[in-house]
């Protein structure tokens, strides 16, 4: 990956290194979503949770991770997206401490918790930083293909690497985000551009009633999967992220600088492309957490049998994102995320029907979820490229907080509830070991199927984006490619120049 000049030219390192910073905290973040995944039997056994306290540790960080991105988003426009992004990390980094010493329950979810708030704050910096850094265009494509492939390939890489860590001692899931948080931070120190700040207050009441809505949103969607929907908890959940969303719309239309400002939601590509890409997050989060359970409990694999069983899923996935760039060069970022997202969908089709709790996994798992994977990578690569486009750079970090806040924290909230569907049909809770895999199979099959028809879909909403480039009117400086021009040559050239041949 080739960073500009102008970049180069502020910095001792080697050019590369202020981009790998930036795409190495994407990495970081994603991963530790999912390395706990395998990790939670070994946990639960040596700090004594309950059954139903062990899901928590997944929780505790998508709540906190999705209730703070939108607010830090409009944070990184405001204070400057070098200052949070090392801020974020810095943060991240003594939580991941934090719970590698955790040796009480509530010491794990503390840390767990506070790790989501410095991933909330980076992400949406780390990808305004790219668009401050990157032109529009061929340049800004590749950058966000390289950052979307570390996102896509974390989650799985993160469910393998955390099976072959648990084998020695699950703290080392923890600790190993420390030595390389360290390294973050001060490469961002010292060889980041000091981004522009926009001289604008940051609306608190605006903020405050962000971070209550998406946290009782999820919170109602993981009681909702836990409790069921006359449970208390799920109820009163709901109930508040009703109360801060009718508070967030009222602010939002009256304050001064409001937490979305009003720019965006005049963009065609950002609020459809947003609205695609929370479909494009609830499969992924879903189809990632259907494979774990599969691998785990049906088939009962070992954590490390699981692992090798996981390997072909990222490996797709990063073809898939290195392949983004080329498709988006040949069709443009509609196209292409149309066809990521019908790719998904058919594959997924194809593993509810072929996935049992016998026969080779080559059949059974690794045939449909590899072609669902590359789907995955070129769709994610779109979405990012297709909800940053247009956008002036004063609200860069407002719309790069909005795309992070569609991506992660609504897909946390769908996943939640295709798995309280999956649930409903089979029966799954806490023990799904003491159910029949016929039962299991019912649950997951349902699941499974919901997420193939989400991403039909948001196949089908990308219909929507149509228009002078996306905009609603207003064109955007796309390559010709973008612009769909047929021309051979043309095509070729844009291509080649998306895949870093022409320098």
């Amino acid at each position: 990956m080739t960073v500009p000049p102008a970049l180069a030219r502020r910095t001792r390192w080697p050019s590369w290194v202020p981009f790998g910073a930036l795409v190495s905290i994407e990495f970081l973040t994603v991963m530790d979503a999912a390395v706990v995944n395998i990790a939670l039997p070994g946990i639960q056994h040596d700090l004594g949770y309950g059954h139903t306290e062990i899901s928590w540790v997944v929780n505790c960080y998508l709540i906190a991770f999705a209730g703070l991105l939108l607010a830090s988003g409009r944070l990184a426009d405001v204070v400057g997206r070098r200052r949070l992004f090392v801020a974020g990390t810095a943060v991240f980094t003594a939580a991941s401490a934090g719970c590698g010493l955790a040796a009480e329950p509530w010491q794990l979810l503390t840390g767990r918790a506070l790790q989501g708030v410095g991933a909330a704050l980076v992400v949406p910096a780390a990808l305004a930083l790219i668009t401050d850094i990157y032109p529009e265009g061929p340049a800004r494509v590749r950058a966000l293909g390289i950052f979307s492939s570390m996102g896509a390939v974390a989650a799985p890489f993160g469910l393998a690497l955390g099976g072959l860590l648990t084998e020695i001692d699950w703290h080392l899931i923890f600790w190993i985000n420390v030595p390389l948080g360290v390294i973050i931070t001060t490469v961002a120190l010292t060889a980041l551009p000091a981004s522009s700040r926009t001289p604008a207050p940051v609306d608190l009441i605006g903020a405050v009633a962000a971070s209550g809505t998406l946290s009782l949103l999820a919170l109602a969607a993981v009681s909702l999967e836990a409790d069921g929907p006359a449970a208390g908890s799920t109820i009163g959940a709901g109930v508040g992220a009703a109360a801060f969303g009718l508070l967030l719309l009222l602010r939002q239309k009256h304050a001064a600088h409001p937490l979305v400002p009003p720019a965006l939601l005049r963009i065609r590509s950002v609020v459809v492309g947003n609205a695609i890409f929370v479909l494009v997050g609830t499969v992924m989060l879903g189809t990632f957490f259907f494979v774990t359970l599969y691998l785990q409990e049906t088939r009962g694999l070992a954590p490390l049998q699981a692992t090798l069983a996981y390997l072909p899923i990222p490996l797709a996935t990063l073809v898939g994102t290195r392949l983004a760039p080329w498709i988006i060069g040949r069709i443009g970022p509609y196209d292409a995320l149309g066809v990521g997202l019908l790719l998904q969908s058919v594959a997924l089709a194809a593993w509810a029907v072929v996935g049992s709790a016998d026969g080779p996994l080559a059949v059974t798992l690794t045939a449909p979820t590899v072609p669902w994977a590359l789907g995955m990578g070129v769709s994610i690569v779109s979405s990012f490229v297709i909800c940053t486009s247009g956008v002036p750079g004063h609200v860069a970090g407002a719309a790069s907080g909005l795309a992070t806040t569609a991506h992660q924290g609504g897909g946390a909230v769908g996943l939640a509830l295709v798995a309280a569907l999956a649930g409903a049909v089979g029966g799954l809770d806490n023990e799904p070991a003491s159910l029949a895999h016929a039962t299991q199979l019912a649950g997951y099959h349902a699941g499974v199927w919901a997420l193939a028809g989400v991403a039909f879909i948001g196949a089908a909403l990308t219909r929507a984006l149509r228009g002078p480039a996306g905009t609603g009117g207003r064109r955007t400086a796309w390559p010709a490619s973008h612009h769909h021009d047929r021309s051979r040559g043309s095509a070729r050239n844009t291509v080649a120049e998306s895949l870093g041949w022409h320098h």
